[in-house]
């Protein structure tokens, strides 16, 4: 597995079990990919209304989502 450098786009945090949130598709090359602490910030992701439903889905797979209150 590859390492990833870039930190939590919510809390700042660098954790092993980070999960992508995000991929930034360009036109000129090759993307990339925001990445999110599974619980919280993740969660607190895919209630924003441009998360993509994959990651609901991935959330969802994990017992995460729906966030119980």
């Amino acid at each position: 597995m590859w390492s990833r450098a870039a930190p939590c786009i919510v809390c700042g945090a660098n954790r092993p079990d980070m999960m992508l949130v995000q991929i930034i598709e360009v036109g000129s090359g090759p993307g990339w990919g925001h990445y999110a602490c599974p619980e919280p910030c993740a969660q607190q992701y895919a209630s924003r209304t441009y998360a993509p439903e994959w990651l609901r889905s991935d959330l969802r797979e994990r017992g995460l989502w729906p966030v119980s209150s």
